[in-house]
C-alpha cells in the first residue's frame, strides 16, 4: 500500500464526484489519497473500526460477510463485486461503527481514500464540495437500498412459506425506518 497525490482530472473523471466543478475538485483533491493493493489483500476488515471512504480506480473488489451458522461454523458469504468507480466504507465514514462487512481486493486494485478526519476538517472550513460529496454518496446508498428492497420482495415472492419471512421482513423494515436507536 502507497500513499500518491491525487490529481483534479483523476477526481472529474469519477460519477461520485459528478457535479463537482474544478474548484471543489482541487479542494476535494487536497484530502483524497491513492493507495495501491494486491489481489487477496484486505482492505476493510468487519467487526473493526476505521471512518475511510474508498472509491475503486483501477482493478475489482469483493464485499463478503462473516457468519457462524447454527452449528457454530464460520461461512463467508459474498454480498458484492466491485468495479471500478464503485466506493464502500460509506456507513462506517458517516456513522461511527464497525465494519458490516469485508472488502478484499480481488485483483490488483488502485483506490482512492478520503479519511473522516480530513471530511471534517472541509466541513468546518464550510467547503462546499464536502456537502455535495455526501449528497452524491446518498445518491448511491439510495440506489442500493432500492436493489436491496427489490431482491428482498423478489426473494420473498418465491419463498414456499411467505408468513415468516415476511414478518421478518416487516421487523426489520419497522427497526431500520422508525426505531434506529433499539
Amino acid at each position: 500500500m502507497n500513499n500518491n497525490p491525487v490529481n483534479i482530472d483523476s477526481l472529474q473523471s469519477l460519477p461520485l464526484f459528478h457535479n463537482l466543478n474544478e474548484t471543489e475538485c482541487r479542494q476535494i483533491a487536497e484530502t483524497v489519497q491513492m493507495h495501491t493493493f494486491s489481489a487477496g489483500d484486505t482492505i476493510v476488515r468487519q467487526d473493526e473500526t476505521s471512518r475511510n471512504l474508498w472509491i475503486i480506480v483501477k482493478g475489482s473488489c469483493e464485499v463478503s460477510r462473516q457468519l457462524t451458522n447454527a452449528d457454530g461454523k464460520s461461512e463467508s458469504i459474498i454480498l458484492a463485486k466491485l468495479a471500478p468507480h464503485q466506493h464502500f466504507g460509506e456507513m462506517s465514514f458517516f456513522h461511527p461503527a464497525p465494519h458490516s462487512a469485508n472488502v478484499i481486493a480481488k485483483t490488483d486494485v488502485v483506490v482512492l481514500k478520503i479519511s473522516h478526519l480530513d471530511y471534517n476538517d472541509l466541513i468546518a472550513e464550510g467547503v462546499w464540495a464536502a456537502y455535495k460529496l455526501a449528497f452524491n454518496v446518498i445518491e448511491g446508498l439510495a440506489e442500493r437500498m432500492r436493489k436491496m428492497d427489490q431482491w428482498v420482495a423478489d426473494l420473498l415472492s418465491h419463498h414456499a412459506s411467505p408468513d415468516a419471512p415476511v414478518l421478518e421482513w416487516s421487523e426489520f423494515r419497522e427497526r431500520l425506518f422508525n426505531r434506529w436507536n433499539g
